[in-house]
């Protein structure tokens, strides 16, 4: 699906007649390299790659771009014109944008102030693996009607100061998969292929008390009658004005389901239901799909210790492209670093599009575009437990069919049977009383392991520890159930009686 037509911006129709004529930074031809191109980046930067030329999926808007420039070349707007601080004019952007020229309008990617985004980047933990992205530096620019849009984005990356230019994603298919039938087994101890949440509520601060746990995505009904927490003050974090391009209110329903059902005797329970929930529309009115500003508004409201779910997946690249984790999108990777930098555990679906993550041809080495772990946990979507109510041919923990896979992948959960809230297929009592026993995909998997690092995160913080993103990912991993079969990595399905027994020893 494409996203809907973004409302023209009232204020851009003058901008880019003015903008560029002071696009001030040196005067060179579009491709041309600076006369002092930046050389002054640490030595711990990763500089994406470029492409020689663009190729636009099926997913790719026609419509805007994504530009980032290179680190410390101070680029800002400035009365509505662009200008740096460190270089000259900008000649090739003045060819693009002024007088009849392509570009119609340019704004920050990023919409928080520059007060907020130095204070984020000031969050950053010492602990922090990776070097904090410069968000200031991100700028989306709108394509004039019936211009060539590919072009305009070849243009931009053969200038030296764009560090990459690319066609802005548009919102896809959720992450749900075929309809197959369970109940809640996935809460069971290891032995029966759960994850063992229900000892984890035995323990103090293992319903996830403490922790706030927020979805991004869209597709909730907040009036759910087992979902009361998102009815409550502050339980939206939003991004913009609220915008659902599937006009569906199922999806987000069984995911908040999974975590934070009401404990109240009927329907579902959620996995966590002790912890504050929270979402953030992925798209809004203003600015169509917008999840990297998704996720910084998500990552503002959040603590050290707190866990952002993402229930998007993304288009790879040509050749390669069925669905990957949303990182693969440059400035959702930055934002989610910016996250896992401030100690936010980033747990996102690894998708349903069973590509290879290790294809270096395609995602560069590592995943994604060679550029340092992202801090963030992948989900693989695995095999349930067979039952009565739900049998499925794909063994238990081993990768269902779907499934994207390798070494970026950290850990599995249940990619069919997970019954929730929402749909209707279990009960039907009403729109606001619909269960489901065939919620399916690395959607169903991701909010089973969010639930688990929720359930540990209330645990430490119980126990005066707050685990850092990437000690949480390693916990789940060296303490969870193997994973079975073959067919590509998806990693262990968390469990968590071992995950808080190794929690003991950590301080």
């Amino acid at each position: 699906m494409r996203s809907k037509s973004s409302p023209a911006r009232t204020k851009s129709a003058p901008l880019l007649r003015l903008l560029l004529p002071c696009l001030a930074i040196a005067a060179m031809p579009a491709v041309a390299p600076l006369a002092a191109p930046p050389s002054n980046a640490p030595a711990s930067l990763s500089v994406m790659p470029k492409p020689a030329k663009t190729q636009l999926g099926r997913y790719d808007s026609r419509e805007y771009i994504e530009v980032k420039f290179v680190r410390d070349s101070q680029v800002r707007l400035q009365g509505g014109r662009p200008t740096s601080a460190k270089y000259g004019r900008l000649a090739a952007l003045e060819s693009l944008a002024s007088g009849a020229g392509p570009v119609a309008d340019m704004e920050p990617l990023f919409r928080a102030d520059e007060a907020t985004l130095a204070a984020l980047s000031k969050s950053a933990q010492p602990q922090a693996q990776n070097e904090q992205p410069d968000l200031s530096q991100w700028f989306r620019l709108k394509v004039r009607p019936g211009q060539d849009i590919q072009r305009v984005i070849d243009e931009l990356n053969a200038m030296s100061i764009v560090e990459i230019a690319y066609p802005a994603a548009l919102p896809m298919p959720l992450p749900a998969s075929p309809a197959y039938h369970d109940y809640q087994y996935y809460k069971l101890p290891a032995a029966q292929n759960g994850i063992d949440s229900q000892y984890a509520r035995t323990v103090a601060g293992g319903d996830g008390t403490g922790v706030r746990v927020l979805d991004i995505e869209y597709s909730w009904n907040t009036n759910h009658e087992d979902l009361s927490k998102l009815r409550l003050a502050g339980a939206l974090v939003a991004n913009g004005t609220p915008s659902d391009p599937f006009n569906d209110n199922n999806h987000g329903t069984a995911v908040m389901g999974e975590l934070v059902a009401d404990n109240n005797g009927i329907g579902v329970t959620g996995l966590v239901s002790g912890a504050s929930a929270h979402y953030t529309n992925a798209m809004n009115t203003q600015r169509g799909y917008d999840l990297a500003n998704a996720i910084l508004t998500a990552a503002n409201a959040l603590r050290a210790g707190d866990v952002m779910l993402l229930e998007q997946q993304a288009a790879g690249p040509s050749g390669c492209s069925n669905y990957v984790p949303v990182e693969w999108t440059p400035s959702v990777y930055d934002a989610i670093v910016v996250a896992t930098n401030k100690g936010v555990h980033v747990v996102q679906a690894g998708g349903n599009g069973n590509m290879n993550l290790d294809n270096t041809g395609c995602f560069g080495s590592p995943f994604p575009r060679s550029r340092p772990d992202s801090g963030s946990i992948i989900v693989g979507a695995g095999g349930p437990r067979s039952t009565t109510w739900c049998s499925d041919t794909v063994a238990e923990r081993a990768k269902q069919p779907f499934s994207t896979y390798g070494r970026r992948v950290n850990v599995q959960a249940w990619g069919r049977c997970v019954t929730s809230t929402g749909y209707g297929g279990l009960y039907n009592g009403g729109v606001n009383a619909r269960y489901t026993k065939t919620f399916s995909g690395t959607s169903s998997a991701s909010p089973i392991v969010a639930a688990a690092v929720v359930a540990l995160s209330g645990i430490a913080k119980q126990r005066g520890i707050t685990l850092t993103p990437r000690q949480m990912r390693d916990l789940l991993m060296t303490t969870g159930t193997p994973q079975t079969g073959s067919g590509g990595q998806i990693g262990p399905l968390p469990d968590l009686r071992a995950a808080i027994a190794r929690l003991v020893t950590m301080r």
